[in-house]
């Protein structure tokens, strides 16, 4: 019976690195080595909101890195710097604005648009809470007074304003460390 020369399916760098070990006599690293190729070291965590590629755990130095020097700020509401950018969501062109708290924490990130059609907003309202309930797995829809969804990975929230004055829509993903869970009814 012939055998039959079969390629590796290991990368050949970490065939090398094996090597390496081993003729070193490296033999108690490689059960690091194993433990920190199965649980995936240095992933990042997956994006915190649909409109940016930004997870929770990066800071302002990595959004300015991400998406450029043309932001413009001012202070957040949880007590550090908002940098806010020019994006594009869904082919619409808005705002979207990386929130800080005073530890350098980023704690909300939320994307903005405004028209000059109430509809246009109510529409696309619609839009996005079709896509967030068929996200989270809910049915509840608001008749565009605002909704939040309650997860354990942080509350998105959804609101229209619509005054003589301003047109607009905010879609946000709050951190889980500022997000609240659902009031109790009695």
């Amino acid at each position: 019976m012939k055998h039959s020369k079969t390629k590796h399916s290991i990368p050949t760098h970490l065939l090398k690195c094996f090597q390496f070990i081993w003729t070193k006599n490296y033999c108690f690293a490689f059960p690091v080595l194993c433990i920190l190729l199965l649980t995936g070291c240095g992933k990042d965590n997956p994006p915190a909101s649909p409109f940016s590629d930004i997870s929770w755990n990066h800071t302002a130095e990595d959004i300015i890195a991400y998406e450029g020097d043309g932001y413009s700020t001012y202070d957040s509401v949880y007590g550090g710097i908002c940098y806010t950018y020019p994006k594009a969501y869904q082919d619409r062109q808005g705002t979207i604005k990386y929130m800080f708290d005073e530890k350098g924490r980023l704690m909300s990130i939320a994307w903005t648009y405004s028209a000059e059609e109430e509809q246009e907003l109510y529409d696309f309202y619609d839009f996005i809470e079709e896509d967030v309930n068929t996200l989270t797995n809910e049915t509840e829809v608001t008749s565009n007074a605002g909704h939040v969804w309650h997860r354990e990975e942080g509350n998105i929230v959804l609101s229209l304003m619509i005054t003589s004055d301003l047109k607009a829509l905010q879609y946000a993903y709050l951190h889980p460390d500022v997000s609240n869970s659902p009031k109790e009814t009695n």
